[in-house]
Parts: C-alpha cells; structure tokens; sequence
C-alpha cells in the first residue's frame, strides 16, 4: 500500500499582473516544491541563528530579496555588509535545504493584455505540470502555500493543479510570508529569475543590483550558478 507522501508547493510572484505596465517588464511566478517527509528543521533553525547573531529579531524578522538588494522598507538602516550577510545566510540555506523550483516568466513587450499575461502563465503551469506528472506518481497529496497576494494568481493555481495532478490538492488557508522559510526561499528564486531574465534580454543592471551584486557576470558566477542546480 502506498503511503502518504505530502509535496508542498510554496508560490511567490514578482512584478505586477497589470498591462500595460511600463515599470514592469516582466511577471515572474515561481514555484518552489518540498517533499514534507524530508525534515528541515535543522536548517531552519540555523539560518534563526544566522539571523539572530546579525542582530536581527527573529521573532518577527521576513526574508525578502527585493527590498534587500535595494535598501529598501525594513532595511533602509542597513549598510551593504550587512544586507549582504543576511543575503548570504538565505543563499546557504537555499543551497542545503532539499528543494526544486521552477519558475514561469511572461514578458509583457509581447502581450496586450491581462487576459493575455494570464492565459500565457496558465499555460506555462500547465505545460510544466504535464512534463512532471510522473514525478507526482507516488504524491498522495499536495498541498500549496500562497499568500493569495494577486487574486489572478490564485484562480490559475487552481485551475492548473487540481487538472494536472493525480492527487488531490489543498490550499494552506492564512498563508504569511514569515512563517513559512521556504515561502521567503520562493521569494529569493524570483528576485534572482528576474535578475537573470533581464541580464539575458540585454536589459542594464540597477545601480543597486550593480552595487549589490557587481557585474552580470559576477552575478551569474558567484550567486546564480550556486541556485541552478535546483531548478527543474
């Protein structure tokens, strides 16, 4: 008899699902999957140590790669080093933590529309599910962490895993980014598939990713490469 095998699916997205947008290129959803048999509770506990012995509250202390790279809220009083530390504990953590990702990216240059935007992730997701769908064989149940953060997201999520996935599928219900570390991981895997897509279309870096990050080749070499090998 085949035992229950939970996979949790944390979901975080970057950009915003409007057209047209010209502050935004690019909508990211990224998916970030987590087999609940294998314990990570040592390393969560780690990177609360990490964070704790940089001074920061873990009590109510949220990861976010964004606000990071660019000082922004909550970290306008930090200097380089030290988001740059806090940076580096989240990559440690990624790089041992047991996890795959994938991500689905539209370029709105190449769209008119939300509906377009939303039909092109749909099927993105669709595509990926159905190339998976017998790594989902021995699955009895996934169940999918998202904060509901845009309401569009939310129905394709619904819409393409209860189809694709021979299992049945729960959604975690009062999702918050800081209770979960793997949510926030999703939230670094978006930021560095952003960085990467504009990197690979040609686009400049940021004066704060350049500052953050030193130059693109720096970037793929010493950050992106070390997440890669995740990706599915």
């Amino acid at each position: 008899m085949k035992g229950d095998k939970t996979l949790s699916v944390f979901v975080d997205e970057s950009g915003m699902f409007k057209y047209p947008d010209p502050d935004s290129r690019f909508y990211i959803v990224g998916l970030v999957f987590h087999d609940q048999d294998v314990d990570i509770t040592p390393l969560v506990r780690q990177l609360d140590r990490n964070a704790y012995e940089l001074g920061l509250d873990t009590e109510v202390f949220t990861f976010h790669a964004g606000p990071i790279i660019r000082q922004e809220k909550g970290y306008e009083l930090m200097n380089r080093h030290l988001r740059g530390r806090i940076f580096d504990r989240m990559m440690s953590f990624a790089r041992h933590v047991d996890f795959k990702y994938h991500c689905v990216d539209v370029d709105k240059r190449f769209v008119t529309s939300t509906l377009q935007i939303a039909t092109r992730l749909k099927r993105g997701i669709e595509d990926f599910l159905k190339q998976k769908r017998d790594e989902f064989a021995d699955v009895t149940r996934v169940k999918i962490y998202y904060d509901c953060g845009q309401a569009p997201i939310t129905n394709l999520l619904h819409q393409t895993f209860a189809a694709a996935v021979p299992c049945p599928v729960e959604f975690a219900q009062g999702v918050k980014p800081g209770s979960y570390k793997l949510f926030q991981l999703a939230d670094l895997i978006c930021t560095l598939h952003l960085l990467e897509l504009k990197i690979r279309n040609g686009e400049p870096m940021t004066l704060s990713e350049f500052k953050f990050f030193g130059s693109p080749r720096t970037f793929a070499r010493n950050v992106l490469r070390k997440i890669k090998s995740k990706e599915i």
